[in-house]
């Protein structure tokens, strides 16, 4: 039997680094194979539309990779076995774990948004989604296992979430002695705040490979970061001001809460009765998850982020609760979903903060096109900005940060990842905005050795052998 060749298309990256979806297409004699990585949620208002759409028939798929429970990675799972797929979804078991709650929590947010767009957007059910997580395997770390006959698979550790992974795919094609290896990076960084990352098998980096890498922040380095957090939120709390903090559900959120308690333990004057409130319901899912984890063994923390709450902190477990925050004008720290501002309690608190000038809005991560973090990123002070339909006077300081990204820079994705393997066959690009992209692939192409590198997203997919790449073709071909 042959192993004529492996495909390889990104079919819905576009110019954004949400929705992932990416399509693997492999021939081993008459036999056809497809793969998915990744089956996420675009979050650009402009690609509101290409929810809806694959590039493939999901009845015709035969296994997804999940990197990840991030919502751009995992929100359209529901959707998709809604249209038929029937194969199994493999990703970590930690993964596995924590992702039925994301799920269902995008097909409520889903249904609501669809309700209020008077739309017929992207929607599934809770059926579907027990339907999806009976279909979940939940696998270890760098323990390969076998999908089918000619197809191995290994999650390899990796410090962007918890439960997140790199993946090695392996072709094996009968009659060759060379396998055909792909790595996906997924999205990746080479460290976590919580926990130590395990650097990559030597069997795995000695390995003639070839590799899709993420460049959400290819164009700039780890050096280049801001870290002003600490500094705008003790200047806020020195002047009396509120402070309204969106953070996304898993990851971020439990950061921003260490990070808190580790600004009371080292300026306890300023912290001195200053109240934390903590609002979102997935969010305190996850938050318990981390202390479960734990104590079950499947992750090991840092011996002092084995306890990350913050003092003085409430749980708003309720919207009378909620009610009661902001009816009280004192002052207080909220920490809240969503980190976009656009759903979850954030839609509640930010209306109201962003018109008091004692107020500081303190956004941590990624601002989508669309979303209220994103208006009020680029209006000026003083001019008005919609907010759930009406509009409002910005009188709020506003802040953003990226130091908090789960993402690699530039410098990390090329020194602490690629150079770490020792045979590139081929590099294709993919997750970012599309200058980005060009902007990491000329990089690798002057700082890795390797002799081609592929953009993906564009009007190209890229055929594969053992060898590497062997020729782009035009999408219209697949």
């Amino acid at each position: 039997m042959k192993c004529e060749r492996f495909y390889l298309d990104l079919m819905q990256d576009y110019a954004e680094v949400t929705g992932n979806f990416l399509l693997g297409i492999t021939k081993i004699g008459e036999r056809t194979i497809k793969f998915a990585t990744d089956c996420g949620l675009y979050q650009e208002k402009d690609h509101d539309e290409q929810n809806t759409f694959f590039p493939t028939n999901p009845e015709e798929v035969e296994f997804v990779i999940l990197t990840h429970n991030h919502v751009d990675h995992t929100g359209r799972l529901g959707y998709f076995v809604r249209n038929g797929f029937e194969g199994k979804i493999y990703t970590t078991e930690i993964t596995r774990r924590i992702l039925g709650r994301a799920l269902y929590d995008s097909a409520r947010i889903l249904k609501d948004t669809n309700t209020r767009k008077h739309q017929k957007g992207i929607s599934y059910d809770a059926e579907d989604v027990e339907k999806t997580l009976n279909q979940v395997v939940g696998c270890d770390y760098n323990k390969p296992i076998k999908v089918n006959e000619n197809m191995t698979l290994t999650f390899i550790p990796n410090g962007h979430l918890l439960g997140a992974a790199s993946a090695l795919l392996q072709i094996h094609c009968p009659g060759q002695s060379k396998d055909i290896n792909i790595l996906f990076s997924g999205d990746y960084n080479n460290k976590n705040m919580f926990f130590r990352v395990a650097p990559i098998r030597k069997w795995i980096t000695e390995l003639p490979i070839n590799i899709v890498i993420e460049s959400t922040y290819g164009y700039m380095d780890s050096s280049e970061v801001k870290h002003v957090f600490a500094k705008n939120i003790l200047k806020a709390i020195t002047e009396g001001k509120s402070i309204v903090i969106p953070v996304f559900s898993l990851g971020r959120a439990q950061e921003i809460l260490f990070y808190l308690k580790d600004m009371q333990k080292k300026y306890p004057e300023v912290f001195d009765g200053v109240p934390i409130y903590y609002d979102g319901k997935l969010s305190f899912y996850y938050t318990d998850m981390y202390y479960k984890l734990q104590k079950e063994g499947l992750v090991r923390f840092y011996k002092d982020k084995q306890d990350f709450m913050p003092e003085n902190l409430t749980r708003v477990e309720d919207r009378a609760i909620r009610k009661d925050v902001i009816k009280d004008t004192s002052q207080k720290i909220i920490v809240t979903t969503s980190g976009m501002g656009s759903y979850g309690p954030a839609q509640t608190y930010l209306p109201v903060f962003i018109g008091r000038d004692d107020a500081l809005i303190h956004f941590t991560g990624y601002c989508s096109e669309g979303t209220l973090g994103y208006r009020l990123k680029y209006a000026e002070k003083g001019e008005p900005v919609e907010v759930g339909g009406a509009k409002t006077l910005k009188r709020a300081d506003v802040e953003f940060t990226n130091e908090f990204s789960a993402h690699a820079k530039a410098d990390e994705l090329i020194k602490k990842f690629l150079k770490k393997f020792k045979d590139s066959r081929f590099i294709m690009v993919n997750h970012g905005k599309d200058e980005t992209k060009d902007i990491f692939a000329d990089r690798i192409l002057a700082e890795i050795d390797t002799k081609y590198v592929g953009i993906l997203g564009r009007e190209y997919f890229y055929r594969i052998d053992k060898d590497g790449f062997v020729k782009g073709m035009t999408s219209k071909f697949l």
